[in-house]
């Protein structure tokens, strides 16, 4: 995964939107214990700071070292460089010891994992029968309708060539992603649950979020420019001359238990 966003540590710390609290407290409502929580591919930290206000302490690791250059630094969130692919032997150095985890959380990067090996780690390192993995992905934010429009054909239509196609599953809101794990209390199905976030921005927070974007970096390597001049300056067009503006976006939670066997 790291190699999608190895370069872009500074854009993604400023342009990605923070998740609703209410998905924070839905998810730490199904753990029976709150010690310890492992933010896989954590990139910044946006979700590992939202866990330390629910969790005794967080693990936080990411493959690309850039990202974490730029995370928030907590003194209950322990920030580890990984390897892209870690040995069973690699998990419990950097990361923990088997059956101690009470939650995995892995926002917006599921579908880059090879999902059979990270499965079997989440297996071991989370605590049985009541440990519980948490995933979860989210839509472009909605601003107005121009804005609306001009975004949907950007991303449909001209950055479409350099979506890697695992993007699919985003597309999917996480419905047909493998997700082997059982219901936890209270629902009977392991989603996806929908939630809505809120971030305020202005029209150059809003083109840095599109440059943070796997698909505008893999254009700009290939010397293809998605956000020419005429593109921003119909943009700020469309953005309208009310500066800062809310920006809603639906956040889609797949949410389970540890299987015992």
């Amino acid at each position: 995964m790291a190699e999608h966003f190895v370069n872009q540590g500074k854009e993604y710390a400023d342009a990605r939107p923070s998740y609703p609290p209410q998905l924070f407290q839905f998810i730490a409502s199904k753990t029976l214990s709150h010690n310890l929580a492992w933010d896989v591919a954590t990139g910044t930290g946006q979700a590992a700071k939202s866990l330390t206000t629910l969790y005794k302490n967080v693990i936080a690791t990411d493959a690309s070292e850039k990202q974490l250059e730029f995370a928030t630094k907590l003194p209950n969130i322990r920030y580890q460089h990984t390897p892209s692919t870690m040995s069973m032997t690699e998990l419990e150095q950097m990361v923990s010891s088997q059956g101690t985890i009470d939650l995995v959380t892995i926002a917006q990067a599921l579908h880059w994992f090879d999902l059979s090996s990270f499965y079997k780690q989440v297996n071991w390192v989370l605590k049985k029968p009541h440990g519980v993995i948490a995933s979860w992905c989210y839509t472009s934010p909605r601003v107005n309708d121009a804005v609306d429009a001009m975004h949907n054909k950007l991303y449909s239509l001209d950055a479409k060539p350099y979506w890697d196609p695992r993007r699919e599953l985003l597309e999917d809101n996480y419905r047909s992603i493998e997700f082997p794990f059982d219901p936890v209390e209270g629902v009977d199905h392991t989603g996806p649950f929908e939630f809505e976030g809120e971030t305020v921005m202005d029209v150059d927070d809003f083109l840095n979020y599109i440059r943070s974007r796997s698909a505008y970096q893999t254009s700009k390597k290939k010397g293809v420019e998605l956000l020419k001049d005429e593109v921003i300056e119909e943009f700020k067009l469309a953005w309208g001359d009310d500066g800062q503006k809310i920006a809603k976006f639906q956040v889609y939670l797949r949410i389970g238990k540890v299987r015992d066997a």
